[in-house]
């Protein structure tokens, strides 16, 4: 088992961002098991970490992005303020939503508190 510090699994996800396929379900080899194989062997390659263990590690890492943007989405409701945004602090949040965020599709927000409303 791999000994996961927060700098192996940041680099581990910059990896599995580069690996399109692996994350991407409308990536047109995402269901080809000879090339998605290939992906996790480059990964496994340079972080010298089974690909067992890295797969049980996306699972994990996933669990936890998702449960974040879950409570991000829930937070972006009708009327709520910039302020009233869950911002996750996890250390791995930002980066996957750079690449995962556009998939999960989270909605944005217009900050009614800045905004002037001109009526006729």
């Amino acid at each position: 088992m791999a000994d996961w510090t927060n700098e192996i699994s940041i680099k581990f996800v910059e990896l599995y961002q580069t690996e399109e396929i692996l994350w991407n379900a409308k990536h047109r080899n995402h269901k080809d098991k000879a090339k998605m194989n290939d992906a996790w062997c480059r990964i496994s390659k340079i972080l010298n970490i089974p690909i067992e263990d890295l797969i049980n590690k996306k699972n994990s890492i996933m669990a936890t992005f998702r449960g974040h943007l879950r409570k991000k989405k829930a937070s972006i409701k009708s009327g709520a303020g910039q302020n009233d945004i869950y911002r996750p602090i996890w250390f791995l949040y930002d980066q996957m939503e750079s690449f995962l965020g556009k998939l999960n599709d989270c909605n944005v927000t217009l900050n009614t508190e800045e905004v002037n409303i001109i009526t006729s």
